[in-house]
């Protein structure tokens, strides 16, 4: 399946990278298409905020090994809040269809102008954002008490050490979207604060958060 913004496009089911190397990816092209944090859906007419509420503040690099994959600290969290056209209040949360949402997460530079997902060595190239890309939302309480949808990643690493930023991607699941080939188009999308990833001798300690 594929998610696409104007001329840019995820594709989830495309094969893994494998290996390594040294010049990362560039994604000047995608970051014209960005759409903002706030998108509208005309045939439900509501519109869409997603809110990083959880920033990452920093992570050990993994390396290009498997076995000691330390998770970005904090576990980023975003929170979706959707209005119906003309009102200020939030929709009903359970009147949503949540299952047919998707927050799909990308690895940017810290000045938000590159992608940096892959790092590439011709003809070969490997991930550098490892873990679980693709969070459902989960209705939960803040510390306020107040309930709301949330997307958590806490499964996410990054293979180098560097000043990264991550990009949120929001996609709402229809019928047609599950034929071969399908394209489903990104509602909203938001980036978080930049944060920096730490080599494992001058990692700082995780937070406990």
């Amino acid at each position: 399946m594929k998610y696409e913004h104007d001329e840019y496009e995820y594709n989830m089911n495309r094969p893994q990278p494998s290996n390594n190397n040294t010049n990362a990816e560039s994604g000047a092209g995608a970051a014209s298409s960005f759409c903002g944090p706030i998108g509208y859906e005309e045939r439900e007419r509501r519109t869409y905020e997603l809110v990083v509420c959880q920033q990452p503040l920093h992570a050990r690099m993994c390396g290009f090994g498997e076995k000691d994959r330390r998770p970005i600290d904090p576990p980023p969290i975003v929170q979706l809040i959707v209005k119906q056209e003309g009102q200020e209040t939030w929709v009903d949360l359970q009147s949503l269809q949540t299952p047919f949402f998707v927050l799909h997460v990308t690895l940017w530079s810290a000045d938000r102008t590159q992608e940096r997902n892959i790092i590439s060595n011709p003809p070969k190239c490997t991930r550098v954002l490892m873990g679980s890309l693709v969070s459902s939302p989960s209705l939960l309480k803040n510390p306020q008490g107040e309930q709301g949808l949330y997307f958590a990643f806490p499964d996410l690493s990054i293979r180098t050490e560097g000043q990264y930023t991550l990009r949120f991607s929001l996609i709402k699941l229809i019928s047609s979207d599950f034929q071969p080939d399908a394209k489903s188009k990104i509602i909203a999308q938001v980036f978080s604060d930049p944060f920096t990833v730490y080599s494992a001798k001058k990692f700082p300690g995780m937070t406990g958060v």
